[in-house]
């Protein structure tokens, strides 16, 4: 289990797992947060070395963890 969720946790994620522009990375909305804090601007998704991060809004995704999804171009 991954204990803090950084920018340099998302790139190593990325290459370590080899994603590429058919999957987005969703996050707990409390790690998407501290991740995309800019002030009082809020930020509905990033983009990290082309992949797109979005916030769970599901309650699918537990704290400290990222979840990989398709992305089906129709």
């Amino acid at each position: 289990m991954r204990t803090n969720i950084d920018l340099a946790t998302i790139k190593n994620f990325i290459l370590a797992n080899a994603l590429s522009e058919n999957v987005m990375l969703m996050l707990h909305p409390s790690n998407f947060e501290k991740l995309a804090k800019t002030g009082t601007k809020k930020v509905k998704s990033l983009c990290v070395s082309g992949i797109n991060i979005i916030a769970d809004t599901d309650n699918e995704v537990k704290e400290n963890e990222i979840d990989i999804l398709e992305v089906k171009f129709i």
